[in-house]
């Protein structure tokens, strides 16, 4: 594919002969910038889980199994200034990667901005998917632009998974609790200085603010920065806040990996 658009950029440069240089360089830079950027990543259901990288401009191909052509599958959430979804198709349904499967549907998408999100899927219609995925798909998508820092985002969906972060991007992680529970998430100690826990952004005020009722689910985030590169663990518990002998409800843990910056 690259080598094809190369090819193409020669052809139209012998055609551009007797135009201003400046014209042509542009050009040049551009088509070779563009095929760049003209990556496609497909995936599965056997990619349930998956870790994906993407740059700004490549192409993310999702094809998983539905009953029928009238069932299909959709987003969990929007994903606005970072992903966004372009066609849907019906295909026969060994493209899922499901054999046996009825039908496949495939969703296309496009990076337009950098930053780290939980992509989840849910069955357009409850209780009707096909295989074992039980009318849920989930990859943890991370679109990189370089020289351009990153915000990285992650739910309670990503527990005991990995991600991938550039030295001086931004990482938050949001996880559930409720309002007026004796549980609360504690940060276990960190010692590696890989990442670093800061203050996590201020939320908007609102023109009313209404207080949580007691007993509704709400989020709360924990912000952090890669200053280095390395592995690192970063490991929460669920605590009882009355009862320091009381074992946790439940965890979180997730792996992160701040690779060595390119020379």
């Amino acid at each position: 594919m690259l080598n094809l658009l190369r090819i193409t950029t020669i052809h139209l440069l012998h055609s551009l002969r007797g135009f201003p240089k400046a014209v042509v360089l542009l050009w040049a830079a551009f088509l070779l910038a563009s095929s760049a950027q003209a990556d496609i990543v497909t995936l599965t259901a056997n990619d349930n889980g998956k870790q994906v990288q993407l740059n700004v401009g490549d192409q993310l191909v999702v094809r998983l199994p539905t009953i029928s052509p009238r069932f299909g599958w959709r987003l969990a959430q929007a994903y606005p200034g970072q992903l966004t979804i372009t066609t849907t198709n019906i295909l026969p349904g060994l493209s899922s990667g499901v054999p046996g499967a009825p039908a496949t549907y495939e969703m296309h998408f496009q990076a337009v901005g950098t930053g780290g999100l939980d992509l989840a899927l849910l069955s357009a219609a409850p209780g009707t998917s096909y295989s074992s995925l039980n009318g849920y798909f989930h990859a943890y998508i991370t679109i990189d632009q370089p020289g351009v820092a990153k915000n990285v985002n992650i739910t309670e969906y990503g527990n005991h998974s990995s991600v991938k972060v550039n030295q001086g991007d931004q990482l938050l992680i949001k996880l559930d609790t409720t309002v007026g529970s004796q549980y609360a998430w504690e940060l276990m100690p960190m010692t590696d200085g890989i990442v670093q826990a800061v203050a996590p952004p201020a939320e908007q005020p609102r023109k009313k603010p209404k207080k949580a009722k007691v007993g509704t689910p709400e989020d709360i985030a924990f912000q952090f920065q890669a200053l280095k590169p390395g592995k690192t663990t970063l490991r929460f518990l669920y605590r009882n806040t009355t009862n320091n002998e009381a074992p946790p409800k439940r965890d979180f843990e997730l792996q992160v990996e701040v690779p060595e910056p390119p020379k």
